[in-house]
């Protein structure tokens, strides 16, 4: 009876999995009706993420606020705030940058007129016998004439992408004052159109994801800031030049966790080639302490283990993810994860559940 019920239950799942497979056979080739949709899709992606960075920056404020005004006044606010704050930043700061990038251009182009001049500068003398300068340089000129060609075919791609950013930077103010007034009313009535059956268990995952994002962003940011400012004070010391805006690129890429860091230095390594081998020495020492003082004290306090992914993990998301979105995939795929993670864990809690119910019933 057993072995029955056991092969019912074999035919079962195959049935299923056949199913499944023949829908998604079905669903490509209805492919021209979702290209619309994927398209809309794509273009909604960026603003969408930079959205939902903002709303939980801002929704620790807008609760605070609440204790005293009402849900609305507390998201004018809050959001008056931001854009407030914004336009502060991009006035007093944005000057600067813009100075500190027109010297990074000054600086890149005395290197390689000092590359023009002796190749053989940018390679310490204990390395000459090791590193055939003609081949690095060989190497390099391929790498750019590969880079001129990919521009060159791909230069019509790249300028429709370009022209798409002005309108979804427009989006994103709109995004974030809707998700802040409106978000809680969305989810009501998404939770109230969910069977009762499965309401609960939607509610959880809901919970869920929403603690596990909110401790990812808030976290992130704080590590990136931490970062920043120890890299500042890393390339300070180092003594090379333009050190605002490569801790600013610093801060940037370690938004992407684990790999972020070692992007965020190569711009400064480079520059530092210029100025001799003891300046690249005190950059990577730098850099080896920051990382360590980051993932050892404060990662474990803002991030805690309710987020603890495998290193080796992260890299092949982070690398699955640029293949398939680009860049803003190494952003948002260690969250994306995290979140399906969270709603697994209830889910495979709840089998477990029933599977030693069920064990401790055919016990007794």
């Amino acid at each position: 009876m057993e072995a029955i019920e056991s092969m019912n239950k074999q035919i079962e799942n195959l049935v299923k999995i056949a199913l499944t497979l023949l829908i998604i056979f079905l669903l490509y080739q209805l492919s021209f009706i979702f290209s619309p949709l994927i398209t809309a899709a794509s273009f909604l992606f960026v603003p969408v993420i930079f959205s939902l960075l903002f709303y939980y920056l801002l929704k620790p404020l807008v609760q605070l606020l609440e204790k005293k005004l009402s849900h609305t006044s507390s998201v004018v606010i809050s959001f008056l705030i931001f854009i407030l704050g914004f336009f502060i930043m991009v006035g007093t700061l944005g000057f600067f940058f813009v100075n500190q990038f027109d010297q990074l251009g000054d600086v890149v182009m005395e290197q390689y007129e000092q590359y023009q001049e002796d190749p053989g500068n940018l390679i310490p003398n204990f390395l000459e016998d090791y590193i055939n300068i003609e081949d690095v340089e060989t190497n390099i000129t391929g790498r750019l004439s590969e880079l001129t060609g990919w521009l060159q075919e791909n230069f019509s791609e790249l300028f429709s992408q370009l022209k798409e950013i002005p309108t979804q930077l427009i989006l994103v103010p709109f995004l974030i004052f809707y998700l802040l007034k409106d978000g809680q009313r969305f989810y009501e009535k998404l939770r109230d159109f969910i069977p009762d059956k499965y309401r609960n268990k939607f509610v959880e995952s809901a919970d869920e994801v929403n603690s596990v994002l909110g401790i990812y962003v808030k976290g992130q940011l704080i590590v990136a800031l931490f970062t920043g400012i120890g890299m500042l004070i890393v390339y300070l010391i180092a003594g090379i030049p333009l050190a605002p805006v490569l801790a600013i690129f610093a801060v940037v890429t370690s938004i992407i966790p684990f790999i972020g860091p070692i992007l965020g230095v190569i711009p400064a390594i480079v520059i530092a080639l210029g100025e001799g081998l003891w300046v690249v020495l005190k950059i990577i020492i730098g850099t080896i302490i920051v990382q360590q003082i980051e993932s050892d004290f404060i990662s474990p306090n803002v991030i805690g283990k309710k987020l603890d992914i495998h290193p080796l993990t992260i890299i092949v998301l982070i690398m699955l993810a640029v293949t398939i979105f680009g860049i803003i995939g190494a952003f948002v795929a260690v969250p994306t994860y995290a979140a399906l993670r969270a709603v697994a864990g209830i889910y495979y809690r709840e089998y477990r559940n029933k599977g030693q119910e069920k064990y401790h019933q055919e016990k007794l």
